[in-house]
């Protein structure tokens, strides 16, 4: 296929290296790092710890760099539009450009929504809780906590949230799981690259374990279109449609509408 580069697949060895490379990091912020940081500085624990959550993505960001320049030598946009399927989607039998595939991502979302907005899967996120109560998130994980008078006027919480969703749908999780890791397992995985993914993707959130259920059947959705039509760019969609209301809720926390 013409939007594709030969690199030598993924071993399943090296995606899960790979994989606990972007993970421990997380997990040493939010279980060893936070508990030390708290009482010594002044900032608030939930801007505190977002930072150090945007630090663990742009890290994913690093390592996705340097993965590419080891694998391609030279960082051209050719190379790099092939490597990470940086094209439109592509029909998995004619090989042609297949935009109506960007149309498949609006029933996701909606699904994506009506799941995380009915409360459906709260009960196993309490179980969840229950059953590793040492890993339930704290008070300053959860970003819905900022929602509080204090914050007005506070801009740079704008700025921090351009940051985040930056390297949060874009550069860091989806760059790394989505453009480095997925083209490259399907020598591990077969037709299965897809849900592996997936999978990865959920329990790279062991930080929050409680989200886990529901992110493992939304990570599913975000792998399978750019799978199936080998483009980079749906999950993207998918995935950034959160930004959305994050960046609406922080502007009216700052303006003072909340």
């Amino acid at each position: 296929m013409d939007n594709e580069i030969v690199v030598k697949q993924y071993s399943v060895g090296k995606i899960l290296g790979l994989w606990a490379l972007v993970t421990l990091p997380m997990f040493f912020i939010r279980f060893v790092l936070m508990p030390i940081l708290v009482p010594m500085v002044s900032i608030h624990p939930g801007i505190l710890y977002w930072m150090l959550m945007i630090v663990g993505m742009i890290w994913q960001f690093v390592l996705s760099v340097i993965l590419l320049k080891r694998e391609l030598g030279r960082l051209s946009w050719a190379n790099l539009k092939k490597r990470l399927w940086l094209n439109h989607p592509v029909h998995p039998k004619t090989f042609k450009v297949y935009k109506l595939a960007y149309l498949f991502t609006i029933p996701i979302i909606l699904y994506a929504f009506f799941f995380e907005s009915s409360g459906l899967f709260t009960f196993i996120g309490e179980a969840m809780n229950r059953l590793f109560p040492f890993m339930t998130p704290k008070d300053y994980a959860d970003i819905q906590n900022l929602v509080s008078p204090e914050f007005v006027g506070d801009w740079y919480l704008l700025g921090i949230a351009l940051v985040s969703c930056l390297f949060n749908y874009l550069l860091g999780e989806e760059l790394f799981f989505r453009g480095i890791l997925l083209p490259q397992m399907k020598g591990a995985f077969g037709k299965w690259d897809w849900a592996m993914n997936g999978v990865l993707f959920a329990a790279y959130h062991l930080h929050k374990i409680s989200n886990i259920p529901i992110l493992l059947v939304g990570s599913f959705f975000y792998g399978f279109l750019n799978a199936k039509y080998r483009s980079f760019w749906p999950s993207v969609i998918i995935h950034g449609v959160e930004a959305i209301p994050l960046l609406l809720a922080v502007t009216a926390v700052v303006l003072g509408f909340l």
